[in-house]
C-alpha cells in the first residue's frame, strides 16, 4: 500500500521550513491575495524562494486560491497564477468554479484541486468536479467514511482529507455569518469568527443553554489513519496556516511518525499533539457519527492536563501558587487554570521552586485552590523543535592531480534510497605538485564537510590525488560553488505566458447585452421533513425542491426517489452533487456561491432555468452577470438564506439528548451578547441538518 501524502500548512516562511524539516511531503500556502487566510503573512516576493526550498527537499508546493472572485479580479488572478507557475508551483487549491474556468482556459495542463470550500462531500459532487477537470478533491471535514469510499469507487480523483486542526462549525464555503454581521466574508478569507463568541440558546423566551455554543473543538483523527487510507484517502491534511511554526513542526512530526509506524499511534504522540494546540480536548468530528464537536465551556487552547492547584496564597505584591504535578514544569512554560469547566487564569512560569512533584510559582494572577492545571506551552520542547534543521545527504569526490584542474564531483542524494537526485562537478585551479606538505584525505574532508550553514551534510567522501598542494581557501571555494549549483537546480526559471484569448472573448461578449426579461417565477419547496412532506398538494408548474448544501449517500437515495416519483419537480441546487441528482430542471441556488460570469460558464447547462447569485455579490457585479447570462439571474440576500449550515446536531449539544430521544422543537434561538438573534431550523432527510437564519421562519 502506497503511503499517503502528508500535507502541512504554512502561513509564512518560518512555518514552511518547520513543515519541511518535520517531514511533510507537501506544503500548502497562500499568495498575498485570493486565499482564505488573509490574516496570515502569506507569500509575495519570497514565493520563488519558498517553492525552491520545498522542491529541494523533494516535497510539493500547493498554492491556495480558495476564495470567491469578482468579475474584475480576473486579470489579477491570472497574473497570480502566472507568477506561481513561474515559481514552479505544483498545483492550485481552488474554491470558485469561475477560478477553475479561468485557469483551465488560460493555462494548459495546470493541476487543480477542489478546495474544501467548494463543498464536495459525496460521490455526485466528486463526479461533477472530475468532469470540470479537477484532479483532487479536498473533501469537507463532515464527509463520512462511507462517502469517502463511494467517491473512490466512482471517480478517478485523488482524495485529500483534514486529519488535524481547527474545525469550522459551519459547512465550509457556506458560512455567511461574518459577512452578514461585519461585512467580513469567510469566502474572502476575512472571517472574524463570530462562531467563537458566547451565545445563549432560548426556547419560547426561556434560556435552555449558554456558553460557546457554536465553537467547535479541534479535530484529531490520528487514531483512524489506517481506516482512512483503506477508504481511499491519498493525502492527510493538517490545518493551521494561522498557527505558529512550533505547532506546524510538532503536528507534522507527530503525523510523520504515525504514518511511518504503519498508522499506529502511542501516548507520546497524543501528548505532543495536545501540547501543540488543542481546542476542546479534541474530537474525532464526524468519523463516528454526526459529530460531538462543541465545547461550550472553553473557547481556546486547553493543552495537556498536568496537575492541580494544591494551594494559593495571595501576597501584598506577588501571589504564590502551589501545583502538584508529575509532569516537569520548566521556566517559560505556559499554564492554564480551569475550575468547574471555566478558565480562571493563564500564566507563564518564571520564578519556580521545585520539591519533587510540588512546584511553587510566583505570579500576579489570582488563582484558586483545587483548579486543574493545563500545560499550554512546553518551552523546552518548542525551543528544541524550532532549532532542528533537516539536512540532506551529499556525496563529494575530490580529484586533485598534478598539472590538472582541481575537480569536485557532487551528488545530492535521496534521503531514503541514497540514490543521486542531482549530480555535477565544479572546477578549480590547476593543481601544483606539493613541495612540502601534500593535501591528505583528512584535511580535504574537513574543509569540504563544513556545511553547517547549508541544507546539506557530507554523507560519503572519495579522494583521488597524486601528492599536490591545495589551499583551504580553494577547497572552501569549491564547496561553496558546489552548494550553489545544487541549490540552483531547484530554482524555476521558465517563463509562462498567459493565453488571454478566452478572457478577451468574454470581454467582447460583455459588450452585447441580453435583452430578455430577467424574471423567473418559481415555487421553492423547503420541507422540514423530506420523507413526510405533502408533495402532491404543493406542486405547481414551476416547483423546485430545495437541496441543502450537504448530502450523505442515504440522503441522495431518498431525494432521487422523490424526484423519480415527481418527475416535474425541479432541483434547487445548493451544491455540486445536486447537479447530478437527475435530469430535472435546475435553479442554481445561492449556496452555489456564484459571483462571476466565469462560474456561470463552468457549470451552466441546458437544464438550468435560472441562477440565484451569492448574497455577497455587489450590485455592480450582479448587473454584469445578469446582462451576460443566457438565463434569468436572481438576487439573494442574507435575509432569505441560511447564514450557517450545521451538519452536527446542536440539539444533542443543547439538551444532551440522542436521536432516539430527539428533543428538537421549532423556535430555538441563538442570541449573541449584542442582542443579535439567530434562528435554528432543521432539514430532516435521511439524516438531519440544521440552518441558522437571520429571520425567523415561523
Amino acid at each position: 500500500m502506497t503511503k499517503p501524502e502528508l500535507l502541512s500548512p504554512a502561513g509564512d516562511f518560518e512555518s514552511l521550513k518547520a513543515a519541511i524539516y518535520a517531514g511533510a511531503d507537501a506544503v500548502y500556502f497562500g499568495a498575498k491575495n485570493f486565499n482564505a487566510r488573509a490574516k496570515a503573512n502569506n507569500f509575495g516576493d519570497d514565493l520563488n524562494t519558498a517553492v525552491a526550498f520545498v522542491h529541494l527537499y523533494g516535497a510539493k508546493a500547493y498554492l491556495t486560491l480558495n476564495t470567491l472572485i469578482e468579475n474584475d479580479d480576473a486579470e489579477n488572478l491570472l497574473n497570480t497564477v502566472k507568477n506561481a507557475l513561474e515559481a514552479g508551483i505544483d498545483a492550485f487549491i481552488v474554491q470558485d468554479f469561475g477560478v477553475v474556468n479561468l485557469i483551465k482556459n488560460s493555462f494548459p495542463d495546470v493541476e487543480i484541486h477542489a478546495s474544501t470550500q467548494m463543498a464536495v462531500n459525496n460521490y455526485l459532487g466528486a463526479l461533477q468536479a472530475q468532469e470540470m477537470g479537477i484532479k483532487r478533491v479536498v473533501l469537507s471535514r463532515e464527509t463520512s467514511l462511507e462517502d469517502i469510499k463511494l467517491i473512490k469507487q466512482n471517480t478517478n480523483l485523488e482524495i485529500e482529507f483534514f486529519v488535524q486542526g481547527a474545525l469550522c462549525v459551519c459547512f465550509s464555503g457556506n458560512c455567511y455569518l461574518s459577512s452578514c454581521l461585519y461585512s467580513k466574508s469567510g469566502n474572502k478569507g476575512e472571517c472574524l469568527q463570530p462562531c467563537r463568541l458566547p451565545y445563549k440558546a432560548l426556547l419560547k423566551g426561556k434560556q435552555i443553554a449558554s456558553g460557546y455554543l457554536l465553537s467547535a473543538k479541534d479535530i484529531n483523527l490520528s487514531k483512524y489513519l489506517k481506516e482512512l487510507v483503506e477508504a481511499g484517502v491519498d493525502s492527510f491534511k493538517i490545518e493551521g496556516r494561522l498557527r505558529r511554526p512550533a505547532y506546524v513542526f510538532s503536528a507534522t512530526k507527530t503525523y510523520r511518525e504515525i504514518i511511518d509506524n504503519n498508522y499506529q499511534t502511542n501516548d507520546n504522540n497524543q501528548i505532543d499533539l495536545k501540547k501543540a494546540f488543542n481546542r476542546g480536548n479534541y474530537t474525532s468530528a464526524y468519523f463516528n457519527g454526526n459529530g460531538d464537536i462543541i465545547d461550550k465551556n472553553i473557547q481556546g487552547h486547553i493543552g495537556l492536563k498536568i496537575g492541580k492547584v494544591a494551594n494559593f496564597e495571595k501576597g501584598k505584591k506577588f501571589n504564590v501558587v502551589t501545583i502538584n504535578s508529575t509532569h516537569t514544569i520548566n521556566k517559560g512554560d505556559g499554564l492554564k487554570f480551569v475550575l468547574d469547566n471555566k478558565e480562571i487564569g493563564v500564566i507563564t512560569a518564571v520564578d519556580i521552586k521545585q520539591n519533587k512533584n510540588t512546584y511553587q510559582i510566583t505570579t500576579t494572577s489570582n488563582l484558586i485552590t483545587g483548579a486543574d492545571v493545563y500545560l499550554i506551552l512546553d518551552s523546552q520542547k518548542e525551543q528544541a523543535d524550532l532549532s532542528f534543521v533537516r539536512r540532506l545527504p551529499v556525496d563529494f569526490k575530490l580529484v586533485a592531480c598534478a598539472n590538472k584542474t582541481l575537480e569536485l564531483e557532487y551528488a545530492l542524494l535521496d534521503e531514503k534510497t541514497k540514490q543521486p537526485r542531482v549530480q555535477g562537478k565544479v572546477i578549480g585551479e590547476i593543481c601544483q605538485e606539493a613541495k612540502s606538505i601534500p593535501l591528505d584525505i583528512k584535511s580535504a574532508k574537513q574543509s569540504l564537510a563544513k556545511l553547517t550553514d547549508t541544507p546539506f551534510f557530507l554523507y560519503n567522501f572519495d579522494f583521488e590525488t597524486d601528492s599536490v598542494f591545495v589551499s583551504k581557501q580553494e577547497l572552501n571555494s569549491l564547496r561553496k560553488n558546489a552548494v550553489e549549483k545544487m541549490l540552483n537546480c531547484f530554482e524555476n526559471n521558465k517563463q509562462i505566458n498567459i493565453n488571454f484569448d478566452y478572457l478577451n472573448s468574454i470581454k467582447i461578449k460583455l459588450n452585447n447585452k441580453n435583452n430578455y426579461d430577467n424574471k423567473y417565477d418559481f415555487t421553492l419547496l423547503k420541507p422540514g421533513d423530506y420523507a413526510n412532506f405533502d408533495y402532491e398538494n404543493n406542486l405547481n408548474k414551476n416547483s423546485y425542491l430545495f437541496i441543502p448544501p450537504f448530502l450523505r449517500n442515504a440522503d441522495i437515495i431518498l431525494i432521487k426517489n422523490i424526484l423519480k416519483q415527481y418527475p416535474n419537480l425541479g432541483i434547487y441546487a445548493n451544491n455540486l452533487g445536486a447537479l447530478k441528482l437527475g435530469d430535472n430542471d435546475i435553479v442554481l441556488g445561492a449556496n452555489m456561491n456564484i459571483k462571476n460570469i466565469f462560474a456561470i460558464n463552468e457549470i451552466l447547462d441546458e437544464r438550468v432555468k435560472a441562477i440565484v447569485t451569492s448574497p455577497e455579490l455587489s450590485e455592480c457585479n450582479f448587473n454584469i452577470i445578469k446582462n451576460y447570462s443566457n438565463v434569468p439571474v436572481l438576487k439573494s440576500s442574507f435575509e432569505d438564506i441560511d447564514l450557517m449550515t450545521l451538519v452536527h446536531c446542536p440539539i444533542k449539544n443543547i439538551f444532551g439528548s440522542s436521536c432516539k430521544n430527539c428533543k428538537y422543537q421549532d423556535g430555538i434561538e441563538y442570541v449573541m451578547q449584542n442582542g443579535q438573534r439567530l434562528y435554528l431550523h432543521r432539514y430532516k432527510i435521511a439524516n438531519c441538518y440544521f440552518g441558522l437564519t437571520k429571520n425567523s421562519l415561523q
